[in-house]
């Protein structure tokens, strides 16, 4: 099977191309995905694009590496809309059919196998009762285990924890484990933990459910800015720090991602 990877910001995804091989029936996907995610016997990634080209659109599935379907995901997206750029270097905007709707990546430039990105996250849902059955009117913060939380939907359930104190990674990792899989949660979660520090700067750990912790993710800056947006910490845009580069988020009814994205390679799986 021949595939591709991408890494975007260090979150990294295998590319299926699926009028190449017959993996349409979904019964077959997850136990491919945790194959070819592990990083000791399959390519290693946090997870595995499907994708189908048509005339005017793309079909796309992301699958986390514990072979769980997610709803979407901005590295993803922009590390497919890289690989069909680089296939075909006069083609447009890319619109994707993803499980929650259309979304569109625009190519804002490129350097040979690395590409800048702009990605259609969509609109905050802070009432959505599907991922948050808690949710009560006018009430925007709540507790877990002693916890406290901001919940929004971008397409995908995430909360975000805002921190007054300093914690250490562990502890960071600590919290996201006790969040992603809390019962409260009938979908899961997505935990984004955000400290401002003393430059004003807006450091951020994501843990996304079913994979860990993450260097990135485009979704989950979505959330954090949906989030201090609506705490009055932010107006239109924001910027947050990773290892790698920092990741630009804006917007006023729809969020948009500006994030890189590299292919890394092309290989072929022995299944």
């Amino acid at each position: 099977m021949i595939f591709f990877k991408t890494v975007c910001s260090g979150n990294d995804f295998v590319h299926i191309d699926l009028n190449e091989k017959s993996l349409a029936d979904n019964s077959q996907k997850p136990k491919f995905t945790r194959q070819i995610c592990n990083r000791k016997s399959g390519a290693g990634a946090d997870g595995v694009v499907y994708y189908r080209e048509h005339e005017k659109s793309v079909d796309f599935q992301i699958f986390n590496r514990d072979g769980n379907e997610a709803e979407l995901s901005g590295n993803g997206m922009a590390g497919l809309a890289s690989i069909l750029f680089y296939l075909d270097p006069s083609r447009g905007d890319i619109i994707l059919n993803t499980r929650v709707g259309k979304r569109r990546v625009g190519l804002i430039d490129r350097s040979g196998n690395r590409f800048r990105l702009s990605i259609e996250i969509g609109k905050a849902d802070f009432q959505a009762k599907d991922f948050f059955p808690f949710l009560k009117e006018n009430q925007i913060k709540f507790n877990h285990n002693d916890i406290d939380f901001y919940p929004v939907s971008v397409g995908n359930p995430h909360v975000v924890v805002w921190l007054e104190e300093d914690l250490s990674e562990d502890q960071c990792q600590m919290v996201g484990e006790k969040l992603a899989t809390a019962p409260i949660f009938p979908c899961g979660t997505n935990v984004e933990i955000v400290k401002k520090d003393h430059h004003n700067h807006f450091q951020v750990f994501f843990y996304e459910r079913g994979v860990g912790k993450t260097l990135s993710s485009s979704t989950g800056s979505a959330a954090v800015f949906a989030v201090l947006r609506r705490m009055n910490q932010i107006r239109d845009h924001l910027k947050i720090e990773t290892p790698f580069r920092k990741i630009k988020i804006s917007g006023t009814e729809k969020i948009f991602v500006e994030n890189f994205c590299e292919i890394v390679y092309k290989g072929i799986f022995l299944i």
